[in-house]
């Protein structure tokens, strides 16, 4: 068994890929927080107003996007005017553990775009390669028209891979197509899916079947799907830019926020440390550590790898009932209010939730999906977050009154859902929590942004 995990392993570096550089962060991604961190390092940054989504007005055509791929110490070309851009950029680690040096990639690199069109959605994803870096740019065009809802676009990197499967796997492709469905759904979108994949291999062969692999998934889910040029840099990776449409009103209204209203929790904190864990396991010279901890059974291992590839469109419908059409102004009785993502952020999601609406709030309940692993993953040191979540984990503030009837909903649907607490004052951005967070993160740069109540 160990002999065909490290043939996997070294199959996967010879590929370009780190297929276990995840482990410690449950994700190969830049987490929300030190990117946001990073670009305010920046000193003149007034081209960049970074978010969790982008979204523009829907008149009933799709967007047209123009994809670029450029060196990541380029700047990005001036010759495409008057467009909206997302970014996707994959830098070494070196750069991504070190906030000033991010600073000064990402400066050199959008900084001189007009500041007329705003970088909203951008990822980073981490590789040990230096050859493997690269920096893409969807260039999109909106167009005029009748306003019938809105346009929501979103990037991502397939934050994870499983060892265990071979490269050209379909689970591995999935996951990084149906992670950039996730916050199209948090936003209640339900209809006009479409999938442009970014994807890149050494060899034709390969890049044939992750090619098929696309096509597969946007046929499962009835998606449309642009196949847009591999990168061409001869390096493995999954990741997608996807779009959808909406004829509601976006729950992203943080300026309603008032006291009193109560903070739902889709579903548990904490579901990708089984995973880290369980891969782990598999690393002969850990194993004396992960002696002391009864092993992740496979079965559960399996069930976290299907949650990351199966996009849950029910969250979306469910969000879309609860959102005003497009255009009618929002009811705090009967609408949400506001969304946020959690995924591979875990419990620092509030924290940037608190900051985004300038909001003080108060933290009852952590819910963890596997209490006692995540406490032995935090004291060995093994996940630097344990409260890491998988698909279809995220935050929403309601009114106390809404929240029993939204609830129902997301348990129909096999959500874990429960309110986790409530805003306490405005003009505070401040988390005050009630449980000892250190028991589940182990990270003190997560740590020290809570306050903890007696």
């Amino acid at each position: 068994m160990a002999d065909d995990f490290w043939q996997n392993i070294l199959k996967y570096q010879n590929l370009g890929f780190d297929p276990i550089g995840w482990i410690s962060n449950c994700s190969n991604e830049v987490d929300y927080f030190s990117l946001g961190n990073s670009f305010e390092k920046i000193k003149h940054n007034s081209w960049a107003n970074l978010s969790w989504f982008d979204s523009f007005q829907y008149s009933g055509r799709n967007p047209d996007i123009t994809r670029r791929i450029y060196n990541v110490n380029e700047s990005i070309s001036d010759d495409l005017k008057n467009k909206k851009i997302i970014s996707l950029m994959r830098i070494h680690n070196d750069v991504a553990e070190d906030q000033q040096k991010l600073s000064h990639l990402l400066n050199d690199f959008f900084g001189k775009k007009s500041p007329k069109h705003q970088l909203r959605r951008v990822v980073l994803t981490t590789t040990s390669q230096y050859e493997s870096q690269f920096g893409l740019v969807d260039y999109i065009d909106t167009h005029r028209g009748n306003k019938l809802g809105y346009t929501a676009v979103n990037i991502s990197s397939g934050k994870l891979i499983d060892p265990d499967e071979e490269p050209d796997s379909m689970v591995n492709t999935s996951i990084g197509l149906a992670g950039a469905l996730e916050n199209l759904l948090l936003l209640g979108c339900t209809s006009g899916f479409r999938i442009l994949p970014i994807y890149d291999a050494p060899d034709e062969d390969l890049l044939d079947k992750i090619r098929t692999n696309n096509d597969k998934f946007a046929a499962k889910y009835n998606l449309l799907l642009d196949d847009y040029s591999s990168l061409k840099l001869g390096k493995l990776f999954f990741g997608a830019t996807a779009y959808a449409h909406s004829t509601k009103e976006l729950p992203v209204r943080y300026d309603l926020i008032q006291p009193g209203m109560v903070l739902i929790l889709t579903d548990k904190f904490g579901s990708l440390t089984p995973l880290s864990i369980y891969t782990i396991s598999q690393i002969s010279e850990m194993n004396s550590i992960i002696g002391k901890h009864e092993s992740v059974d496979i079965s559960v291992k399996n069930e976290i790898i299907k949650s990351l590839t199966q996009p849950r469109f029910s969250l979306g419908k469910i969000i879309s009932k609860y959102c005003p059409d497009f255009g009618k102004d929002f009811d705090t009785n009967a609408n949400i209010v506001s969304v946020y993502p959690v995924s591979s952020d875990g419990i620092s999601a509030l924290v940037n939730l608190s900051k985004i609406s300038n909001t003080h709030l108060v933290i009852n309940e952590v819910p963890m999906q596997c209490e006692e692993l995540a406490r032995f993953a935090t004291d060995e040191f093994l996940v630097s977050n344990s409260t890491a979540s998988t698909n279809g984990c995220h935050l929403i503030i309601s009114t106390e009154a809404l929240a029993p009837l939204i609830l129902e909903d997301l348990r129909k649907h096999n959500f874990k859902s429960q309110i986790i607490g409530f805003v306490t004052d405005k003009e505070r951005p401040m988390v005050t929590i009630n449980n000892n967070i250190n028991k589940y993160v182990a990270a003190k740069h997560i740590t020290s942004l809570f306050s903890m109540s007696s």
